[in-house]
């Protein structure tokens, strides 16, 4: 049962993206995460402005 439960939370996480856009969910209300979901979503914007910021370097 564990094993079950594990494989479908990884199969939702990886589909997470689809899943929002599906329902129409493009934004998301931090009041309404669970304290791990704000830690990965705080570390999802982290990486999203590290990259965003790294595209926008000059190319030389």
């Amino acid at each position: 049962m564990e094993n079950a439960s594990r494989a479908f939370l990884d199969a939702v996480r990886k589909s997470m993206r689809h899943i929002r856009s599906a329902i129409g969910a493009t934004t998301i209300d931090p009041k309404l995460l669970t304290a791990a979901e704000r830690l990965q979503y705080e570390g999802y914007l982290r990486r999203e402005e590290t990259n965003a910021t790294i595209l926008g370097l000059p190319k030389g």
